[in-house]
């Protein structure tokens, strides 16, 4: 089965339809979406619409979706990041707000598992290295986790002998061992900071047992222009131009 994977919308709208469209070239019916799907951006109301009408979908909060619906502090949260949620929070319907206060925070099934930090800390663990990878193994069975979180499309490998750390370029195939156990990061779709301005998600197969990721072009010069015109913090607007 093929499975879309995707995180980190951030309320940007234009990346995430360009990242859809993707999915259905590619005949992908079935999503994985790795949370904070507002925040940062200037189309959350958008972003949710067509995420809530996605079929097949299995997804987790991130820590922006959580503090929207009042599930999580906002005190840790920077300054620029805190007022941009205000600035668009009220745009986002009693149904929407809903909905993220519903999703689980961690999912596990006989496919895989699914979390937006990590399996230890759901909402705010930066999953970045191999102490932490090992120092999460024990919070989760599945062979395959997938994460969010970092905006860094990524993966590591644990098998009998030691761990392998990864960043994941563009169309490169992980071929899986099945011996092996997983976690995989597939980058963010609306505010990348691995230095690539272009849209990262990616594309799963669980029957063949692969992991690619796919960097996507969309209209960046739209998102911030509706972000000025919402006069949303100008570094958050710099930062798509740079994928940082």
């Amino acid at each position: 089965m093929l499975y879309g994977v995707f995180s980190d919308v951030h309320s940007n709208f234009q990346a995430l339809e360009k990242v859809l469209e993707t999915f259905k070239k590619n005949n992908i019916e079935n999503f994985i979406c790795c949370g904070d799907i507002v925040g940062y951006g200037p189309q959350p109301g958008e972003c949710l619409k067509a995420i809530m009408a996605l079929k097949n979908l299995t997804i987790v909060p991130g820590n922006h979706d959580a503090v929207v619906c009042g599930k999580m502090d906002a005190k840790w949260f920077n300054p620029s990041a805190l007022l941009a949620i205000r600035i668009v929070n009220e745009e986002l319907s009693g149904a929407m707000l809903g909905y993220l206060a519903s999703l689980p925070d961690f999912v596990e099934n006989e496919e895989f598992s699914l979390v937006h930090g990590s399996p230890k800390k759901h909402l705010t663990e930066y999953l970045i290295n191999e102490e932490q990878f090992l120092n999460n193994l024990e919070f989760w069975k599945s062979a395959v986790c997938f994460i969010g979180h970092s905006h860094l499309p990524m993966y590591f490998q644990y098998r009998e002998g030691g761990v392998f750390k990864d960043g994941i370029t563009v169309g490169q195939k992980i071929i899986m061992d099945k011996t092996a156990r997983y976690i995989f990061n597939p980058g963010s779709v609306g505010q990348p900071r691995d230095g690539n301005p272009l849209s990262s998600c990616a594309i799963y197969d669980s029957d063949n047992k692969s992991f690619q990721i796919l960097r996507i072009a969309y209209d960046r010069e739209k998102t911030q222009q509706l972000m000025k015109e919402k006069k949303m913090p100008q570094p958050l607007i710099d930062r798509l131009r740079f994928g940082l």
